[in-house]
């Protein structure tokens, strides 16, 4: 059944807007009229159109205060109203207004969120709150997903505040040259040339890499822009992605922080699909879907392989390369003492605590880098002043 947004008079003089769902255009355009209402304006809604972008920020936010509401005891289609009623974004109001209306229509939230949402909230999202539904505890399920979306904000987080002071750093030597080039490179060039002497090489190439960022500032901007256009483009194209995940993964220090990140949200989603009353199957396929570096998913996609084959979990991830050895014996643990999800629990808080360490060595990397890399700046910009300097002294001598 597909689904429409229509246009419509009320009493031959109020516009109103919504959405219905119908066989076929003829067919919602009978559902309108039969509301009562003259229909002006029927378009069908087509799949992946009814899903809006919504920040990690939005999504707890929504996701918290459903959760809150539920373990009151108030029912999904209250809550769902309380959240439209006290939202301020209105992408949240939307979502929330338009769940409400399907699940009056007799759709489960899972069917709703799939159907409608999909993109917007996610494979995991839309699997655990199926396994909330399907076990009568919706509430727990809002619980476990805002467990890991709050996990994902806090890994986000830090690797934003560790790439602020370098990026801090960055801006302000730029800064500091274009202010150099427009008030005191200048003014030695002048000099220089009132009194007759030669630009000395340095200084030459200097003035020439300042008046090119003056005049074609709008150029470096239009080219970087079209760069990292150009590359966001490029992640879409699978081959591309492969061969940058592979090439990422390879890289000392960098490929640690990657690894890490990738199992901590896999092991997250295992301690939780499992605690759901999740089969392993199903959560191996949930939890895949949480790992965005192609070659550790193909990993997670073998040991799903090897588990539809008749191997333990232990084994599908010790096969497949999954987890290191360590990790594997505590998986193996909680197997055999019937404590799987407890045990995934505890894999992911030690992965958690490798992420921090990780990030601490990839920004006692990463600052040194971009130290060297000023340095040699500041070096080329002191050169340059010292043979402006002398040329500035040799032309007044003259």
């Amino acid at each position: 059944m597909a689904r429409y947004r229509y246009k419509a008079l009320e009493n031959n003089k109020d516009f109103r807007e919504g959405e219905i769902e119908a066989e076929s255009p003829r067919d919602a355009r009978a559902k309108i009229v039969e509301a009562g209402y003259l229909p002006v304006k029927i378009t069908e809604i087509l799949s992946g159109e009814n899903s809006p972008f919504l920040p990690l920020k939005d999504k707890i936010l929504f996701t918290s205060e459903l959760q809150v509401l539920l373990s009151a005891g108030i029912p999904i289609i209250e809550a769902l109203s309380s959240c439209a009623e006290n939202a301020q974004n209105l992408k949240i109001k939307k979502i929330s207004l338009d769940i409400r209306e399907a699940l009056l229509e007799g759709k489960s939230l899972h069917e709703v969120m799939t159907e409608r949402y999909k993109d917007t909230f996610g494979a995991v999202y839309t699997g655990l709150i199926k396994a909330g539904e399907n076990s009568g505890e919706l509430e727990k399920a809002f619980e476990r997903v805002l467990l890991l979306l709050r996990k994902q904000d806090t890994v986000k987080s830090k690797i934003i505040n560790a790439s602020l002071y370098p990026c801090v750093l960055i801006v302000l030597m730029f800064g500091v040259l274009l202010l150099f080039s427009k008030f005191v490179f200048p003014a030695f060039e002048g000099i220089i040339d009132s009194n007759g002497g030669d630009i000395p090489p340095l200084a030459s190439l200097l003035f020439g890499i300042c008046n090119f960022v003056n005049n074609f500032w709008w150029l470096i901007i239009i080219l970087m822009a079209g760069g990292v256009f150009y590359f966001l483009n490029s992640l879409k194209n699978v081959e591309f992605k492969k061969h940058l995940d592979k090439f990422i993964i390879s890289v000392p220090v960098v490929s640690d922080f990657v690894r890490c990140v990738n199992l901590s949200n896999f092991l997250t989603v295992m301690h939780l699909a499992y605690d759901a009353g999740i089969s392993v199957m199903s959560a191996l396929e949930l939890a895949s879907a949480t790992v965005e570096n192609l070659v550790i998913k193909k990993k997670v996609a073998n040991s799903l392989n090897l588990v539809k084959n008749g191997s333990s979990i232990t084994q599908a991830l010790q096969k497949a390369d999954v987890l290191p050895f360590d990790m594997l014996a505590i998986v193996s643990a909680g197997e055999k003492s019937g404590m799987l999800g407890k045990m995934f629990a505890d894999c992911a808080s030690v992965i958690d605590k490798k992420v921090d360490m990780a990030l601490t060595a990839l920004t006692k990397l990463f600052e040194p880098t971009v130290m060297v890399i000023i340095g040699a700046v500041v070096l080329f910009i002191v050169l340059a002043f010292y043979q402006m300097y002398a040329g500035m002294l040799g032309s007044l001598a003259f």
